[in-house]
Parts: structure tokens; C-alpha cells; sequence
């Protein structure tokens, strides 16, 4: 892996290690939604939805269609979500003071 890809996967372990983000990337897994929707939903302001939307954009995780007078936000990397997951699960064992099941005898 060259120094480029390392610090592109550096950004996006960044990104994903915000709530709101994270929040966002969960409520876009099933459907596109505009900002609106997305602001009602996450009960977030609009300018923080946009500014969280732009940098998740940036970075290809999610990608944005006009559709009439509306943009709509979706996925644009499916599995992301399987490192969000993947994530969750650890942190799930790391709260509950659990030991990870690949290592138990």
C-alpha cells in the first residue's frame, strides 16, 4: 500500500469517526434521502447535515442526484456500512467487557 491510499484510508476512518456522519451513513443504507428528510429524521440542523453531507461526498461515500428542485443523498460505497458494523460489534464487546469470540478456546 503506497503513502497516498494510507492517508485516504487515514480520512475516511476521520470521517467515520463521527456520530453524526455515522448516523448519516446508517440512514442512507435502505434509500436516498434529501437534506430535509435527513434533517427531520436525525432531528440535526441543515447546515450541519449539509457541511457533514459535503464532506462525506468529498471522500466518495456518498454521492448526490438532482432529481426536479430536490438533490438526493445515497450511498455511494455499499460497503462502508460493513466497516461501521464491523465497528459497532467491537465497540459492543469493548462495552460489555466481553472477550472477542475468535479468540475463545
Amino acid at each position: 500500500m503506497n503513502e497516498q491510499d494510507l492517508a485516504e484510508a487515514s480520512q475516511i476512518f476521520k470521517l467515520l469517526g463521527n456520530v453524526v456522519r455515522l448516523r448519516i451513513l446508517l440512514l442512507l443504507e435502505n434509500n436516498p434521502l434529501d437534506v430535509s428528510t435527513i434533517v427531520e429524521r436525525l432531528n440535526l440542523t441543515q447546515p450541519n447535515v449539509s457541511h457533514q453531507l459535503a464532506l462525506l461526498k468529498q471522500h466518495q461515500l456518498v454521492t448526490a442526484q438532482r432529481t426536479g428542485k430536490r438533490i438526493l443523498y445515497s450511498l455511494n460505497d455499499p460497503h462502508v456500512l460493513t466497516m461501521v458494523e464491523m465497528a459497532y460489534q467491537h465497540s459492543d464487546h469493548v462495552v460489555k467487557h466481553q472477550e472477542h469470540p475468535y479468540f475463545r478456546a
